[in-house]
């Protein structure tokens, strides 16, 4: 088996660089083949991931993506059409959501990563592009649309890019007019404060906007939550981020939560959508999943380095 590790350079400040060293005297300390690539260019690492699998058709191979989640979603990218490879992740971005949903698992025990076992993941098919974490529009996916507003400024960080932008989206018009089906079911008319479409819990550094969700059962997990004015907003949006909108009963009986394998939404005009953190915007959202569509990396659980 031979072991790649694509590290992004801008990742959280440079820490992804920063692992070089530790890499090696794993990868060393171990006997194992390993090779290190640091990216060049956004995009850069799917070409690389998916020349090597190109390169090594019979080979067992691991690429583990040292940077945030988009540097994940570009190794996916490179390894979704490649069966004999696998998904490992470093997280070391300014989120890492989607390791939030294997909780005890210890994705910066690097000896553990060479070790550790694969499980199948799903995948999400979602306007045309392939998503692995989580997919959404409203309120959130205009936040983070709004964000490059704010991290040009000067002495911005991307925690407080972020929350500058949710105050100003939070002052500019909510609600988005939809018609959604879930797995062609009836119609549901509502004017939408959020929409999440979801295969892994966690969204936007730690909001856990579909706690139901598992990666590998074959769904979809769905959260709908209705236009609510501001002030409610503001009572509700702590237990939102904590998930707790599947029991409480204030928050359930706002909330439509379903877990579905297809779902397609259409809007009266362009919105913004978002899939693992990329904006883009059209009129109509379709999304389904695609079952055990890669294998991941899952270390053991317990203390790190």
């Amino acid at each position: 088996m031979k072991h790649y590790f694509i590290i992004n350079p801008a990742a959280g400040k440079g820490a992804a660089v920063q692992l070089t060293g530790p890499i090696r005297a794993a990868c060393e300390g171990r006997g194992v083949e390993y090779h290190i690539h640091v990216t060049a260019a956004p995009g850069e690492a799917a070409d690389y991931v998916s020349a090597v699998c190109r390169q090594l058709p019979g080979e067992s191979l691991r690429f583990y993506a040292c940077g945030g989640d988009g540097t994940v979603g570009e190794v996916v990218r490179g390894i979704q059409k490649h069966p004999r490879a696998a998904l490992g992740v470093i997280p070391c971005g300014s989120g890492n959501d989607l390791v939030k949903s294997f909780p005890g698992r210890d994705f910066l025990n690097l000896p553990g990563q060479l070790v550790g076992e694969t499980a199948a993941m799903d995948l999400i098919e979602f306007c045309g592009r392939t998503a692995v974490n989580l997919c959404n529009c409203g309120i959130d996916a205009d936040v983070a649309h709004n964000m490059p507003l704010f991290r040009r400024l000067p002495g911005v960080s991307g925690s407080m890019a972020y929350q500058l932008s949710i105050l100003y989206t939070f002052f500019r018009p909510l609600g988005k007019a939809a018609v959604v089906t879930l797995d062609g079911g009836p119609a549901i008319e509502e004017e939408l404060l959020l929409l999440v479409c979801a295969n892994g819990q966690y969204y936007g550094g730690g909001f856990r906007g579909a706690p139901l969700a598992q990666t590998g059962d074959g769904l979809l997990d769905v959260c709908l939550v209705p236009r609510i004015s501001r002030r409610r907003i503001l009572s509700i949006i702590g237990r939102y981020q904590k998930g707790l909108h599947v029991t409480d009963p204030e928050l359930t009986a706002l909330v439509t939560y379903r877990r579905v394998r297809r779902m397609e939404a259409r809007f009266a005009g362009p919105v913004t959508m978002c899939a693992d953190g990329e904006t883009f915007e059209s009129d109509r959202m379709t999304a389904q999943v695609l079952p055990a569509a890669i294998r991941m990396v899952l270390p053991p659980e317990g203390a790190g380095l």
